[in-house]
């Protein structure tokens, strides 16, 4: 018995200064499995779960917006590097929360979060830090790859959508959040409206009036704090139900008559030329008819954009007083106003209920 135990410690000495493999003699890594292994699976239903020790691959298949708690942080043992894969094969967002104060790194730029909106179709990887206070979990992998149950469908909008680009998830319409005054002035909602019917996208606009002008920027950073982006225009059938939908007079919209930011702006690519961009990352629809000059599905006034004086690098489209046909135009990113008009009605968009 002696002999036995000297040889396991023998073993497990070897083991230790050596690379290990499990069916192959020659490992070509630190650790190799050659042949498959398992780890555990498992469906929840419920929307209020703890994430335990035991769990590794979770899918959500619920009914209702979930909100799941990540496990607290600890000394020892530390769990550093735990992996959780968390698949939300629902129609409603996971909202994965750390333990009490612990904080969670979504990307880099938004770290140190209080939680991670998971939404529906998306699968993400969380892995521990090691950390005891601060960012104590970290988003290692966001992927949309998963067939969404948004019931987007092909208007144009969803091609190529990449959060990546925009910089931050968009949240659920359902899950946005107004603040009552941004930068000084009021912001009030006028109401939101979900595309629907055949060639919809099945994404969600909301209206606002705001108390000032405000810049391309200022909107921006407005729009992802309630969680949604500046509306995003890439096909002539999402133009035009926006139009008749949104901007047009009441009962149909919401009288916005004034100049209105869309999210297609210059990026100054490194190398490169500047060049305008759907700030989603999004796809221009083509009008193959126009061929052999075929062109986005854009909605420009004549000559525009045009990039006067060398420095218009966002786009909006014209007030109602300056262009009844409500044609677009690039404009400097930080002018609160045009011809006399504000920039004080906005409408964001939204990817999911």
């Amino acid at each position: 018995m002696k002999s036995k135990i000297t040889l396991l410690l023998i073993n497990c000495f070897l083991c230790s200064q050596a690379q290990v493999g499990i069916n192959t003699n020659t490992p070509g890594s630190t650790f190799e499995v050659n042949g498959s292994f398992a780890t555990p699976y498992k469906q929840i239903t419920t929307a209020a779960y703890s994430l335990s020790a035991s769990d590794q691959y979770l899918d959500y298949r619920g009914t209702a917006t979930a909100a799941w708690s990540l496990p607290a942080a600890q000394t020892s043992p530390n769990f550093k590097g735990r992996i959780y894969e968390i698949r939300n094969e629902s129609g409603f967002n996971i909202v994965l929360t750390p333990n009490g104060t612990e904080k969670i790194d979504i990307s880099n730029t938004q770290v140190s979060q209080s939680n991670f909106a998971l939404p529906s179709g998306y699968y993400a990887v969380v892995k521990s830090t090691g950390n005891t206070t601060g960012s104590t979990w970290v988003v290692t992998l966001f992927s949309n790859g998963l067939a969404s149950n948004s019931g987007s469908t092909g208007s144009g909008n969803t091609n190529g959508f990449s959060s990546a680009v925009l910089g931050y998830t968009p949240v659920n319409a359902s899950l946005r959040t107004v603040p009552a005054t941004f930068n000084g002035a009021s912001v009030t909602e006028l109401g939101c409206k979900k595309w629907t019917g055949a060639g919809s996208n099945g994404h969600t606009y909301c209206a606002y009036q705001l108390g000032a002008g405000t810049t391309f920027y200022n909107t921006f950073s407005l729009a992802k704090q309630i969680g949604g982006y500046i509306v995003t225009l890439p096909s002539t059938a999402e133009r035009t139900w926006v139009y008749n939908n949104i901007l047009a007079a009441a009962p149909n919209g919401y009288n916005l008559n004034n100049n209105i930011w869309i999210g297609y702006n210059k990026v100054a690519y490194p190398g490169n030329s500047n060049e305008f961009t759907w700030i989603t990352g999004e796809n221009w629809v083509i009008d193959w008819t126009t061929s052999p000059n075929s062109t986005p599905q854009g909605f420009f006034a004549g000559g525009e954009p045009n990039n006067a004086n060398g420095n218009e690098g966002s786009c909006h489209i014209y007030n109602t007083s300056n262009n009844s046909s409500r044609l677009w135009n690039d404009l400097a990113g930080s002018s609160t106003s045009s011809n006399g008009v504000n920039f004080d009605q906005i409408v964001l968009e939204f990817n999911q209920d």
